[in-house]
C-alpha cells in the first residue's frame, strides 16, 4: 500500500503533472496561431504577401518544436535528439528552406503542435474528471463519518446525482482508490507524450543511423590521419633528433662530420614537409593529397638510407616474386617497417636490423629484427602508440602479428598480410 501511494512524493511525477497541465493552454495557442498564420498566407500568396508569411510560419513551427523538446527534457526527462537539419546553417536563406521543406522533421513537428491540442483537451478532461470525482468521493465519505448533510452542496455540484447512487460505506475507499490511481494515470499519459513526442520530434532512426555512420567514418579518417602523422612525422623527428645529438658531440672536433649531418636534417626535414603536405592535402575538401605520392615498399631503400644517416645499420632483403599491391596494403606495410625502424632508434640504440620482405604464394610477410639486447627493455617499455598503430593496421588487412623480444636477443616485428 505504501509503495502505491509513493508517487505522490515524487518530484518527477509533479514535473509530469506539470507537462499535461501545460498540453491544453499550449494546444490552444498553437492551433490558433498555425491555422490562422498559414491560412493567411496561403490566402495572401496570389498577391505575393503569403510567401514571406508561409515562410515565418515554417521558422515558427520549427522554433516551437525545439520549445517542445525542451520541455520534454525538463519536465518528462527524457533526451530527444537535435533534428539533423537545423534552423539556422551556411547557405543563402533559399537554400535553406529547401532543406528545411526536405527535412520529415518539419512536417512531424507540425503534426505534433497540431495534434496538442486535442490531445491537451483529452489530458484535462481525463485529470480533472479522476480528480473532482476522488475529491467528490473522499467528501461524501468523510461526511458519512462525521454525520455532515452535504445536500446544499450536492445540489449545486452535483446535478446528475451521482453521489446519490454511492453507498456512503465504500464513497471513503473508493475516493483514496482514486486518489491512488491518478500518479499512474499521470505516469500512462506522460509516456504516451514521450513515445509519441520522440517519433514526431526528433530525427528518424534512419537519419539517426546515417548520422552515426557519418560520425564513425569521421573517427575512422582522423584516427587513420593521426596514424599517418604519427608514423610520417614522428619517425622523421627522430631521425632528426638523433642525427642533431650526433652533430652536436663532434661540432669542434669534426666540423665536416657535422655539417653533413646539418645537410641530412635539412633533407629530413623537407621530406617531413613534404608528407605533411600529403596528409592535410587529404583534409582539405576536393583536394587531392598535395605533392608527396603515398609511400610504399618501393621507398623502403630509401628509408634504408635515411635511418643509415641516423647511426642505424639496417639491411633490407627482398625475397620470392614481387607483385603489384593495393595502395592501402603497400602504405601500411611501408608504415610498419617505418615504425618498427623508429622503435629500434628509440629503445634499443640503434642496434644493427635486418628487414625481411618476403612475397609468398598466399602472403605477404614483413619480418624486422634487431639484434639489441632483449634484458635492454622490458616489452611493456615499447607498447607505445607506435606499436598499437602497427596492431591497427594490420587488423584492416586480417593480418597476423608477431611482436616481442626474441629469445636469441634483440626484438622481433613479424607481419603476415594474408593474399586476397
Amino acid at each position: 500500500m505504501r509503495a502505491f501511494f509513493a508517487p505522490w512524493v515524487s518530484a518527477r511525477m509533479y514535473a509530469q503533472l506539470a507537462y499535461l497541465a501545460l498540453a491544453f493552454p499550449l494546444g490552444l495557442a498553437y492551433f490558433v496561431f498555425l491555422v490562422t498564420g498559414i491560412l493567411v498566407g496561403v490566402g495572401l500568396v496570389v498577391v505575393g504577401v503569403g510567401v514571406p508569411i508561409l515562410l515565418g510560419m515554417l521558422l515558427s513551427w520549427r522554433a516551437l518544436g525545439g520549445f517542445e523538446r525542451l520541455l520534454q527534457r525538463r519536465l518528462l526527462d527524457v533526451e530527444i535528439d537535435e533534428p539533423l537539419t537545423p534552423i539556422r546553417g551556411e547557405g543563402s536563406l533559399w537554400h535553406r528552406t529547401k532543406l528545411l521543406l526536405t527535412d520529415a522533421v518539419t512536417w512531424r513537428t507540425l503534426l505534433w503542435l497540431l495534434v496538442r491540442f486535442p490531445a491537451g483537451i483529452f489530458v484535462f478532461v481525463v485529470l480533472v474528471t479522476f480528480l473532482a470525482t476522488s475529491g467528490a468521493l473522499i467528501g461524501l465519505g468523510v461526511g458519512a463519518i462525521l454525520d455532515l448533510d452535504f445536500a446544499e452542496w450536492a445540489e449545486v455540484f452535483d446535478e446528475n446525482h451521482f453521489l446519490d447512487s454511492i453507498d456512503e460505506r465504500f464513497a471513503l475507499p473508493a475516493g483514496l482508490l482514486l486518489l491512488a490511481v491518478q500518479p499512474h494515470i499521470v505516469r500512462g499519459l506522460a509516456w504516451i507524450h514521450v513515445v509519441v513526442g520522440t517519433a514526431l520530434l526528433g530525427p528518424s532512426s534512419s537519419a539517426r543511423e546515417q548520422a552515426l555512420q557519418a560520425r564513425t567514418t569521421v573517427l575512422e579518417e582522423r584516427t587513420k590521419l593521426a596514424h599517418e602523422l604519427h608514423d610520417a612525422v614522428g619517425h622523421t623527428v627522430t631521425l632528426m633528433t638523433v642525427q642533431a645529438g650526433a652533430g652536436r658531440k663532434v661540432f669542434d672536433s669534426d666540423p665536416d662530420f657535422a655539417r653533413g649531418t646539418l645537410e641530412t636534417i635539412e633533407v629530413s626535414g623537407r621530406r617531413a614537409l613534404a608528407e605533411l603536405d600529403h596528409i592535410l592535402g587529404l583534409l582539405r575538401e576536393g583536394e587531392g593529397g598535395g605533392s608527396a605520392p603515398p609511400a610504399g615498399l618501393d621507398r623502403l631503400p630509401d628509408l634504408v638510407r635515411e635511418v643509415g644517416d641516423a647511426g642505424l645499420v639496417a639491411t633490407l632483403e627482398v625475397t620470392g616474386e614481387r607483385r603489384p599491391l593495393s595502395q592501402g596494403l603497400d602504405n601500411s606495410a611501408y608504415r610498419i617497417v617505418q615504425e618498427a625502424l623508429t622503435n629500434v632508434l628509440k629503445h634499443a640504440s640503434a642496434a644493427p636490423t635486418t628487414i625481411r620482405i618476403d612475397y609468398q604464394t598466399d602472403a605477404l610477410v614483413i619480418d624486422v629484427t634487431d639484434e639489441g639486447r632483449s634484458t635492454d627493455l622490458a616489452p611493456a617499455d615499447r607498447a607505445g602508440q607506435g606499436l598499437i598503430g602497427i596492431r591497427e593496421r594490420a587488423a584492416v588487412f586480417g593480418a597476423d602479428v608477431d611482436l616481442g623480444p626474441r629469445p636469441e636477443g634483440g626484438y622481433g616485428v613479424r607481419v603476415r598480410f594474408p593474399d586476397r
